[in-house]
């Protein structure tokens, strides 16, 4: 690993902290997903107008690869420094005693390892979890091996972060001389320290360029192909995996069957080490020590439920006060086929996959150089359950749809696109789909909260083709799907005898056909999870009150809802709910009442527009938010759960 520092000037300390503290952070071998910290110490103004030691560390929510200057919250360091002379604090304490010493309480909770970084007197401080680092210390290797390697540095043996961790660094501070470039804690990570944030960054580089020139040949001999490549239909099986890891909570799935990750799963470190644990304990909260290796397809239903089974009687052997997290495996290696990793978010089963692939490395090099060790089984439970994460759970608020995949057609405009708004704003994952090829540009001027969990689909979907490939690319991306909303429709009006067949293809094609081929793909993928799920038919208030010169499209739609029939009927014994949206002149960004629709059907009402819009008993206009927030509640199983085969009205009562 090379510096990558340049010459640049800073306009104070903190200015010059954001800059290296970026650059460990942009280093996936150093710092992955929000790991590693940093910190400076700063003199400060306080509320009185004195002037006061500061230390600027990490706060909790930021990431080094784009930290700014108000991602490191300030502490009064002369607090922090008068805790060395207190023998002990549990981890509730701790937090405590940090709060009470905070500058701004505003600003984001401080870094666990704050007192580390206070007791330190250098300083900047620098620390990652270097993938080389870990890889040597999980070897089995003496102290003095791993400091005879990295060079003037201090090795501790493993100690969970927290206050006891900060006195043992404490107690080795008088043995740091001019010559000591850094802290190596076992199993956990390196620290390093200087005057400039250079010294410490570059002190940094240079430890873990020293473990990465003792690892080059080992690292060549690492992953080696054992076992050949298999197939699978993964159409078939990733709803499955799916449904069985999903029956706690919802799950997105994310499959690799890259070059990398086959260089796993036809390794034989992947056999190996499925009982090994990862890389770094800080790991655990999301991996769990264990993950499933799986050599034989038609045995890993089997095998899910049989992970669930250790691991609760592990939990209650282990945990005491905290409740079971799940007890399904996040990771799953298919013996020559790939890596499935999950999460209740595309981003949790994406961090849960780079921690895998790093803990693979650094595990396969420590069984190279040495015999791999990680920490005991209790050791590793208190780090899952710590108590300080289980107070952030104790306070996070799941939304009802985390976890969840769901499919919106016609979701370009109007009814559609605010339904894909509404569902994202629940935490599903939306694929958008709208024959529109302005569907990129309409997600992507969402909002970017809103718009980080829709993804856009250009489809036709009255091709069988086309909706194939769709929910191929859905299962393949996210494993299933959960709700479907056939909402895509078309409108062509005329009297009887002015009907052309084309009018009646066209509505056929789009708002039957369509209709069906979208809800049959989607009905085989949640039979096969075996968790349910819902159906969603926005029809039209012609199914039951047809309307003058309405012929194709409300008999199209009459189809569909029919279609919603039988979901219900054949759906039941799954728990598959489908029901029915019947709404009436929804105006606002629906794309079917343009080209004069609308002002035609005004005249032929003897309206103005505006009355034609509000042509109902409560004499309001109906809005497609309206309609968007009757299916969020359809899908709340606490309001609807015990509800199918339904017909709800949004259209203002009919006159």
């Amino acid at each position: 690993m090379e510096s990558r520092w340049k010459e640049e000037k800073f306009k104070d300390s903190l200015e010059e902290r954001v800059y290296s503290s970026r650059l460990l952070g942009s280093e996936d071998t150093l710092v992955l997903h929000g790991g590693g910290n940093t910190s400076v110490k700063v003199k400060e103004k306080d509320h009185t107008g004195r002037s006061i030691e500061v230390l600027r560390v990490k706060g909790s929510g930021s990431d080094l690869a784009t930290i700014e200057r108000k991602g490191f919250t300030g502490l009064r360091l002369e607090d922090l420094r008068a805790a060395s002379s207190i023998e002990g604090m549990s981890d509730e304490e701790m937090v405590s005693y940090l709060r009470k010493s905070m500058v701004d309480p505003s600003e984001a909770s401080p870094s666990v390892e704050s007192f580390l970084h206070a007791f330190i007197p250098a300083k900047f401080v620098d620390h990652s979890h270097s993938d080389a680092i870990l890889a040597i210390t999980n070897s089995g290797k003496s102290q003095s091996d791993i400091a005879s390697i990295m060079g003037n540095v201090i090795v501790l043996p493993y100690i969970p972060p927290g206050f006891k961790l900060a006195k043992a660094v404490l107690n080795v501070i008088p043995k740091i001389s001019g010559g000591i470039r850094g802290i190596i804690l076992e199993k956990h990570g390196l620290f390093t320290f200087g005057e400039t944030a250079r010294e410490s960054y570059e002190n940094h580089i240079a430890i873990v360029s020293s473990a990465e020139k003792y690892l080059s040949n080992a690292e060549k001999n690492i992953l080696a192909k054992r076992f050949d490549s298999i197939e699978i239909n993964y159409q078939e099986w990733l709803p499955r995996i799916r449904g069985s890891l999903s029956k706690r909570r919802k799950k997105i799935l994310m499959v690799r069957r890259d070059e990398t990750a086959m260089r796993i799963a036809q390794s034989e470190e992947a056999m190996i080490f499925q009982k090994s644990g990862p890389a770094t304990p800080d790991m655990l909260i999301r991996t769990k020590y264990d993950y499933l290796y799986c050599e034989k397809i038609d045995d890993l239903l089997k095998q899910i439920d049989s992970f669930a089974e250790n691991y609760t009687a592990e939990y209650g052997k282990y945990v005491k006060g905290f409740p079971m997290h799940d007890p399904y495996p996040t990771i799953i290696v298919i013996r020559g086929w790939g890596i499935i990793t999950s999460g209740i978010s595309q981003k949790e089963a994406s961090i849960v996959m780079d921690q895998f692939i790093h803990s693979m490395k650094v595990n396969s090099l420590a069984r190279s150089i040495g015999r791999h060790e990680f920490i005991t089984r209790q050791e590793a439970y208190d780090m899952e359950y710590w108590p300080l994460e289980e107070a952030k759970l104790k306070k996070t608020v799941y939304k009802n749809l985390q976890g969840s995949v769901s499919v919106v057609t016609g979701a370009a405009s109007g009814i559609g696109l605010e339904a894909a708004i509404r569902l994202s704003q629940n935490g599903s994952i939306v694929v958008a789909c709208d024959i529109d090829p302005d569907l990129k540009n309409v997600v992507n001027s969402m909002d970017p909260q809103i718009r980080a969990n829709v993804y856009p689909a250009v489809v036709d979907i009255s091709k069988e083709k086309d909706v194939s490939t769709l929910y191929r690319d859905i299962v393949q991306g996210y494993g299933g799907v959960d709700v479907l909303f056939n909402n895509a429709g078309v409108l062509r009006t005329a009297p009887i005898d002015e009907t052309t067949v084309e009018d009646v293809e066209l509505s056929f094609r789009v708002n039957s056909m369509g209709v069906f081929l979208m809800t049959r793909e989607a009905f085989i993928i949640m039979k096969a999870q075996k968790i349910g799920g819902n159906v969603v038919f926005n029809i039209t208030k012609n199914l039951t009150h047809p309307g003058v010169g309405m012929l194709s499209y409300g008999s199209s739609k009459a189809f569909s809802a029919q279609i919603c029939h039988y979901v219900a009927k054949e759906g039941g014994p799954y728990g598959i709910r489908a029901n029915i949206i019947n709404p009436d002149k929804i105006f606002k960004g629906s794309k079917i009442w343009a080209n004069g629709v609308l002002e035609k059907r005004a005249q032929a009402k003897k309206q103005t527009v505006d009355e034609y819009k509000r042509s109902n008993l409560l004499r309001v206009e109906v809005l497609p938010e309206h309609v968007a927030n009757v299916l969020i509640s359809l899908l709340n199983d606490e309001i609807f759960g015990a509800t199918t085969d339904a017909m709800i009205p949004v259209d203002g009562g009919v006159i």
